[in-house]
């Protein structure tokens, strides 16, 4: 007994070396001919052989499974749990491995300086101010159709169309989107009532530097709802179809059997080229091939009591429509819109509201300077009529990403509203 356990111990040390290298070349033919040599010697038997034969596949296998270790460990290392892309504006992407997570983290930020003449003294100033500062992230949601997008807005002032107010930090857009394939997507969150043309053109792609009186007025922006949307025929038609609180930007609906009512929203677009045409104010998409493409919407929202935004008098139902038009062809650009607006009143005689914008670019040199010219009108059935005419120039440093902007406007307002002239200088970026 002492002496075959002494053979064995004696074999097993001959095959630990090699063992190893068969376990590094995955070929045990070295163990087997070490085995038939001590067998052929008389230093082992046949039960003792087949015993050594599975002790050196053990080991084999042993260090195989230390080797696979290793090699998923630096696959780790390779490909580790968040992927990293960048080097463009708005591109900086964080990934997981397996592409179902992922966030996009975007920065925006308007600077501008501002002069108004009034006829009015009170309406007289010049400021300075930074009207819009995005901080926002956007990416997939643990699956391919299921995407969200969260932006913040951190600007100097509250208003657009008025550089004297305070600021007022918010909420711009904050939504989680299903895809329910190329036909049909369900939104939740905060985001753009899918009303108007100029209105759902980025403020960071406007060829002007502010919206229109009549896109301001009319078109709703941002409010807490729920949409279906998508895209039919191949690109040639979008629709999209929304029910919000109706009482603007991050605004809950008004408590009581009075004031509870929601806005309902819908918009059908076709797109004459039979491809989603960006919203935009230039002709980036054409003006260096020189192509022609075009879409034309129709929209229509009803608000039942709305106390906020494009609602004539507080608690009336109010019924808006508008039409639009947008072509690119070469280096120009044209934007037509109508608004109708009809607001009623527990059944009394209803006020009818309507405006209209026209706007048109050209690219002096593509893709660099640019000229726009715009005029914008409100016809109230209450109040002062207003007028607006607009001229400005731009100049882009990487189209959007960086573009300096210089524009003058004329508010031209009937009956005792002050006439106003205005002119803004203003430089964006993104990244």
């Amino acid at each position: 007994m002492l002496r075959r356990t002494t053979r064995l111990l004696v074999a097993a040390a001959v095959l630990a070396l090699p063992a190893a290298a068969a376990a590094q070349s995955t070929d045990d033919s070295l163990d087997l001919a070490i085995l038939d040599v001590l067998k052929a010697r008389g230093l082992i038997n046949d039960a003792e052989y087949a015993e050594l034969q599975q002790l050196a596949q053990q080991r084999v296998d042993a260090h195989a499974n230390e080797v696979a270790l290793i090699e998923a460990s630096l696959q780790r290392l390779q490909a580790p749990d968040v992927m990293v892309r960048g080097g463009q504006p708005g591109k900086l992407d964080f990934r997981s491995a397996d592409g179902k997570w992922s966030m996009n983290i975007k920065g925006k930020m308007q600077v501008r300086a501002e002069n108004d003449n009034s006829d009015a003294d009170t309406g007289d100033g010049t400021n300075f101010s930074v009207p819009r500062a995005y901080v926002g992230f956007e990416g997939k949601a643990g699956a391919e159709n299921v995407t969200y997008k969260l932006e913040f807005d951190i600007p100097t002032q509250s208003s657009f169309t008025s550089s004297s107010t305070t600021k007022n930090s918010s909420l711009r857009d904050g939504y989680i989107n299903w895809a329910f394939g190329p036909l049909a997507a369900l939104r939740f969150g905060q985001f753009k009532v899918p009303f108007g043309r100029e209105e759902l053109i980025s403020s960071w792609g406007l060829s002007l530097i502010e919206r229109s009186i009549a896109s301001t007025e009319f078109a709703p922006s941002y409010e807490p709802g729920a949409m279906l949307h998508g895209i039919l025929g191949d690109g040639m038609f979008e629709y999209y179809a929304d029910i919000s609180n109706g009482q603007g930007p991050g605004a809950s609906n008004a408590a009581g059997e009075d004031r509870n009512g929601l806005r309902k929203s819908a918009r059908i677009v076709w797109n004459v080229n039979d491809v989603p045409l960006k919203a935009e104010g230039m002709s980036f998409s054409t003006v260096d091939d020189g192509s022609t493409k075009a879409a034309i919407g129709a929209s229509f929202m009803q608000n039942d009591d709305s106390t906020g935004k494009t609602t004539v008098t507080p608690g009336a139902q109010t019924n808006t429509s508008g039409i639009d038009a947008q072509v690119f062809s070469g280096p120009w650009s044209l934007l037509a819109e109508l608004y109708d607006r009809n607001a009623n009143l527990n059944n009394a005689d209803g006020m009818h509201d309507s405006g209209d914008t026209f706007q048109v670019g050209y690219f002096l040199v593509p893709n660099r300077w640019e000229v726009v010219a715009r005029s914008s009108h409100i016809n109230y059935e209450s109040a002062d009529d207003k007028n607006e005419y607009s001229a400005g120039v731009n100049y882009y440093v990487d189209k959007n990403n960086g573009k300096w902007q210089l524009d003058y406007s004329k508010l031209d307002n009937d009956g005792s509203t002050p006439d106003q002239d205005r002119i803004r200088l203003q430089y964006q970026i993104q990244f």
